[in-house]
């Protein structure tokens, strides 16, 4: 896929800080426009799919929705199809999947709205691959970055810790949630990155498991609370024949690693399927456990001098809750932004890059704003998280609610609710006068009975 746009910044060179799945997609899409793409990753890269240091949440539950999907197959055409046919699971979300939410079991039936289910290690690895096989793209392992180098209002490449110094036309920060970019612009003369947090410190806990013979009518299972209960349990099954089974808590309610604790937790979900389907099963690894301290998103957007030749992606500007599934769907999204952005200039001629960054933050941000209010609006109800939550919250929440519980019987709202939950749609397709009369009759009847 190298320099199919022939004429777009073909003397340039661009720099990707991180080699995660984000990353990853983002050197793809710069491939497309720039005479070589170089990423550069501080970690020691695994030759074998599994698990590394700079990627500890990489043990757990990561779910590829829909739209992720659909970006991963423009840029590397067939590696779904590879992944799933080395193991990993293309799941109907609502025709595979048991799911308990809020108090009742959605409907199930076959929706066409797939996730793909495998370790986050293996899809990284399978990606990596794809991405080492472009011609006019070098991973670089071991290369730590120590700062910007620049010029008057713009940045001209990164500095290592080793002293070398690389030039790039475009910079693009993909290195995750505790990316230094802020730090390294405030000290720069680049201004104060303006940040919003949602704490909801959520603790994990996940284990594998053989798949237990037998039959069942269920791929995944996903358990799922009405608040304010605060546990979630997952099973999801992935590359060779196992279930990765994570458990999660929040509100001072983490689940333990050890091995009876573990059992207890999943024995505490508001129904006993999960514990049901584990307690004889055969594990496979112990526990590992990660905690994730809230919401953040990072306003480079409102940054009135970013500067010139560098883009932020991905966690590094926007970092949400896990358990809504959104993280490397969102990453993927941000790296088909930036190519198109990169494709509109290209089409004016526009070949010099001044100004992209901030039309570019403009741009993710768009999208950013939808995936916090998928990950933010339910943990307003929490007055630990926000004591004065924004007055629509509690409309939100209630219409919310009676969505999901027509969705125990309403395949309709089911499938409404699936096409947001998956990014293919935007929150307010909720709002939409066909569904909109179905949820407010359900709750109005509710509230008479």
């Amino acid at each position: 896929m190298a320099n199919n746009n022939k004429n777009a910044f073909a003397q340039k060179h661009a720099i990707v800080v991180g080699a995660s799945t984000t990353g990853l997609i983002a050197a793809a899409a710069l491939a497309r426009h720039f005479a070589h793409v170089t990423v550069l990753e501080r970690d020691t890269l695994p030759a074998e799919p599994e698990w590394r240091k700079g990627v500890p949440q990489s043990r757990h539950v990561h779910l590829l929705l829909r739209c992720g999907e659909e970006v991963i197959s423009h840029y590397f055409p067939g590696l779904t199809d590879e992944l799933a046919a080395a193991g990993g699971r293309r799941i109907d979300m609502a025709g595979d999947t048991r799911w308990f939410y809020a108090g009742g079991w959605k409907a199930r039936f076959k929706s066409g709205i797939t996730m793909h289910c495998q370790s986050k290690g293996f899809l990284e690895w399978a990606i990596r691959r794809r991405v080492e096989a472009l011609g006019n793209v070098t991973i670089r392992d071991r290369a730590e970055i120590d700062t910007f180098t620049t010029a008057p209002g713009a940045v001209t490449g990164v500095r290592l810790k080793d002293g070398e110094e690389i030039a790039a036309g475009l910079v693009v920060d993909a290195s995750g949630r505790n990316s230094k970019t802020p730090q390294r612009l405030a000290v720069l003369g680049f201004g104060t990155v303006e940040i919003s947090e949602l704490p909801v410190d959520v603790g994990y806990a996940t284990r594998a498991y053989r798949i237990p013979p037998g039959t069942r009518d269920w791929q995944s299972l996903i358990v799922h609370p009405r608040y304010p209960d605060a546990r979630i349990g997952v099973i999801i099954p992935v590359e060779g024949d196992r279930w990765l089974v994570t458990l999660v808590g929040w509100r001072g309610d983490q689940p333990p690693a050890d091995d009876e604790g573990f059992l207890e937790f999943a024995r505490g979900l508001s129904v006993p399927d999960i514990y049901d389907a584990i307690r004889d099963a055969e594990p496979l690894t112990q526990a590992g456990l990660h905690r994730f301290p809230g919401n953040l998103r990072r306003h480079y957007d409102r940054l009135a001098t970013m500067p010139d030749g560098l883009v932020v992606i991905g966690d590094a500007a926007c970092s949400f809750n896990p358990i809504y599934a959104q993280g490397m769907t969102q990453g993927a999204t941000a790296a088909r932004i930036l190519d198109d952005c990169l494709e509109r200039r290209a089409k004016r001629r526009n070949f010099d890059l001044a100004g992209f960054g901030p039309v570019f933050q403009r741009e993710y941000a768009k999208f950013a704003n939808r995936c916090w209010l998928i990950s933010t609006t339910e943990e307003y109800r929490d007055p630990l998280v926000a004591p004065h939550p924004p007055l629509w919250t509690r409309f939100a929440n209630w219409y919310l609610e009676q969505v999901h519980e027509l969705s125990w019987s309403d395949r309709r709202a089911a499938k409404s609710f699936l096409e947001v939950m998956h990014l293919l749609r935007p929150p307010a397709s909720l709002l939409a006068p066909a569904l909109a009369t179905r949820v407010l009759a359900h709750g109005l009847f509710a509230r008479a009975h």
